[in-house]
């Protein structure tokens, strides 16, 4: 409290926690107020100043509370000294956790550079409130739960098919390696220090070098693996760090006289208590505890855990993988990964695709069933695993495996090939990255410029935006790597499903909210810095403006008029190229009034979709539902596209359909001249425009055009991907069935 007073030039700093009823706050720490308020003074959600902060989950300036007759009164708090307030809601992964003060005793207005440092703070505020929350839980929890022994499961029959999602293609087949087996906390050998004040020194000196360790190793996955990758060290370090956490452990440490046994009890007893809880975000913070305290452990005690040298060919197998994970694994010698938990997104799924390694993930009874001697079959294709298949199944998959080889033997072998059409019309296949690492897979499948930067990655890994010099540096070495192909950079697309510290507080709609444009607009010092590093980066002249989300005339002004002033600002008369983002239905309605002052259109078809069907797309529940090959959805592509070629613009696709390649004939005959996509994708879209007749395409798309279903776009599809010859194919063909395969049959898999 002191600290935050202190960075904010206040005279008054307090938080306010939301109860377990979910209704009400709760004064529970103070500089300023009366100490004997703290745990009296009580308002509802929505009530007073503080109470309307956390209701909108929006931070609340007011520079005198004598003109704001939401102010609610406290006498016992003794804050009738003070007039301004500022509260900021206290908000983690969208969980209300309470409200963050700082009150000042004259009238003030708070600067928008002071209201962003007090989010930033509350951010750090919040995860140290969860911290609290889940280590209060478990002290109240540990002393009324008996944890009760489960039985283990029985282990898989052979031949046993698991359902999963399909989240790096291929085939792999080979024995099971299990992930990072648990520290045998039982059998360690350990001797205490002879008293207990030396033995707290000597489990506070292990918190430090783990403290540092973790420091070192997220700045060696941030520079092999990328900074993303490197967050769960941010998160295992403040955990460390948190002086609840510690204030619990030092009491341990005196009941036992013993630094290792203390870190065991504490361990075991969260482990048992958050396995059974309910609240997915206390259960992902157990598996930070778990994995921080085990890095203490082996520091205090003094033992170094290795993981088993990997045999050639082997399925790793594991909850989840993390960047450290990552960093241990010998990479080169693992066949397939299997995920109990996670998606098409999460870092297994990213990193085994950048290695191009068949994973499958979101199989959650795997690690209770499955065993060290098992043999696994990892169909990184359909989504699937088969546990010690029958010989049949092996052969039958052996023969997948080997086809699936010889087709990406083949598109390798046409990655220097053009993408054109039978008849000569050429083709633009882009690639999507976001950031440098992704410009060697780029360039290794033969992608022809970036349709999209995703520069959000940016501010996403560092927990915050990169300030000019270093967005200038990679905007400047992705021009020059890429030239004389065009790159795309999108400005910052954040909020919505990527929120980040520092950014803000969350929202009730995210997807709905203040995201992509909208929150540029509102933060203009922040656009105007990414713009400007835009502009000086562009020595190449090869770098496009991409704006994401807009919805409106009124935005678009907006961001020419900001864009411009920075070209005046830095001496330029030359705008680079700007460009759209058309991902709502707003923008496919206004389309032929924004074609009238950008230079092209990119089409986001994973928020398109999203939008024109009314469905969340990260809803497992209605995911057969989602589906882009909807007419409604193939419809506002068509009118994009006919808008920009009748403007005299060009449009790209840059979604999810455009690495689907039964969706090509569809994209191309409705005139779309560019295609960006994962780089992994882009060899096998390659090889279905080169067997395209364009003529042909733009009759396909007129007949799907025409359809009332899904099943009947896919239908037709099947019928022209058949004159192709391509269902056919020994190779090509399974993944194009698979792709055509009604919604119900399949599980999903996104780019």
């Amino acid at each position: 409290m002191r600290l935050v007073a202190r960075w904010m030039h206040a005279g008054g700093c307090s938080i306010y926690l939301i109860e377990d009823d979910g209704s009400s706050l709760v004064l529970r720490a103070t500089r300023g107020l009366r100490p004997e308020a703290v745990g009296t003074v009580r308002l509802r959600v929505g009530e007073g100043i503080v109470g309307a902060a956390l209701e909108a989950r929006e931070a609340v300036a007011v520079p005198d509370r004598q003109h704001d007759e939401r102010f609610r009164f406290f006498p016992e708090s003794g804050e009738e000294r003070f007039r301004s307030l500022l509260a900021v809601p206290l908000v983690l992964r969208e969980i209300p956790l309470g409200v963050l003060t700082v009150q000042t005793a004259r009238p003030r207005v708070f600067s928008a550079e002071e209201l962003e440092l007090l989010e930033t703070i509350s951010a750090q505020v919040a995860s140290i409130v969860m911290n609290a929350r889940t280590l209060a839980l478990a002290g109240r929890e540990g002393q009324s739960a008996t944890p009760q022994p489960a039985r283990r499961p029985s282990p898989f029959q052979a031949g046993t098919v698991l359902p999963g999602i399909a989240s790096s293609p291929g085939i792999a087949i080979g024995p099971v390696h299990l992930q990072r087996p648990r520290l045998d906390l039982g059998s360690l050998r350990y001797q205490p220090a002879p008293s207990r004040k030396a033995e707290w020194r000597a489990v506070r000196s292990a918190l430090r070098h783990t403290i540092r360790q973790l420091g070192d190793l997220r700045a060696a996955v941030g520079e092999r693996l990328g900074e993303e990758f490197a967050e769960v060290f941010t998160t295992h370090i403040m955990i460390l760090e948190d002086q609840t956490f510690r204030e619990r452990l030092e009491r341990h440490v005196a009941d036992y006289g013993d630094g290792a046994r203390a870190l065991r009890e504490v361990l075991e007893e969260y482990s048992s208590i958050f396995a059974s809880t309910p609240d997915p975000t206390i259960r992902e913070r157990a598996a930070d505890i778990h994995d921080v305290i085990g890095h203490v452990i082996v520091e205090l005690v003094g033992v170094r855990q290795h993981n088993p040298p990997l045999r050639d060919g082997v399925i790793v197998v594991a909850d989840w993988i993390s960047p450290s994970d990552f960093v241990l694994l010998e990479t080169e010698k693992i066949a397939g990964i299997l995920t109990a938990h996670g998606g098409p997104t999460s870092h297994a799924s990213i990193f085994a695709r950048s290695l191009e390694i068949p994973a499958v993930t979101g199989l959650p009874e795997l690690l209770e069933r499955i065993r060290p001697t098992d043999r696994v079959i990892a169909n990184g294709l359909d989504g699937e695993v088969i546990v010690n298949p029958t010989p049949e199944l092996l052969e039958e998959y052996r023969q997948r495996q080997q086809g699936f080889r010889r087709l990406w033997g083949r598109l390798d072998e046409m990655r220097d090939l053009p993408s054109c059409t039978l008849d000569g019309c050429e083709i633009r296949l882009s690639a999507n990255i976001g950031g440098l690492n992704d410009l060697d897979l780029a360039e290794r499948y033969g992608a022809r410029g970036v349709g999209l930067f995703r520069t959000e990655i940016l501010a996403l890994s560092k927990r915050g935006f990169p300030d000019e010099e270093e967005q200038i540096h990679v905007y400047r070495d992705v021009a020059q790597r890429v030239a004389p192909d065009p790159v795309s950079i999108r400005t910052f697309d954040l909020g919505g499903d990527k929120a980040f510290p520092g950014g803000g507080v969350q929202e009730r709609n995210p997807q709905l909210g203040l995201r992509s444009i909208r929150l540029l607009l509102d933060q203009e010092d922040v656009f105007a810095t990414q713009l400007r590093a835009i502009l000086r980066a562009n020595a190449p002249g090869n770098l496009r403006i991409l704006i994401p989300m807009l919805t409106s005339m009124e935005e678009l002004d907006r961001t020419r008029e900001i864009l411009a002033a920075q070209c005046e600002r830095l001496g330029l008369s030359k705008l680079p190229p700007l460009g759209v983002m058309i991902e709502t239905p707003a923008a496919v309605a206004i389309a032929d009034r924004i074609a009238t002052v950008v230079d092209f259109f990119a089409i986001g078809t994973n928020d398109l979709v999203q939008y024109v069907l009314a469905m969340d797309r990260e809803n497992e529940r209605i995911a057969s539902a989602y589906d882009a090959f909807h007419p409604a959805v193939l419809m506002q592509i068509r009118r994009t596209s006919d808008v920009a070629r009748a403007a005299g613009i060009s449009c790209s696709v840059c979604g999810e359909l455009a690495a689907n390649p039964v969706a090509t004939p569809i994209l191309i005959g409705m005139g779309i001249s560019e295609l960006s996509m994962t780089p992994f994708s882009v060899a096998l879209v390659r090889q279905v425009v080169r067997a395209l007749d364009m003529e042909k395409a733009k009759h396909l798309a007129r007949d799907v055009e025409r359809s009332a279903r899904a099943s009947e776009v896919r239908e037709k599809l099947s019928r022209a991907f058949a004159k192709m010859r391509l269902v056919e194919d020994r190779d090509l063909g399974p993944v194009v069935r698979r792709l055509l395969a009604p919604r119900t049959a399949r599980r999903s898999t996104s780019s």
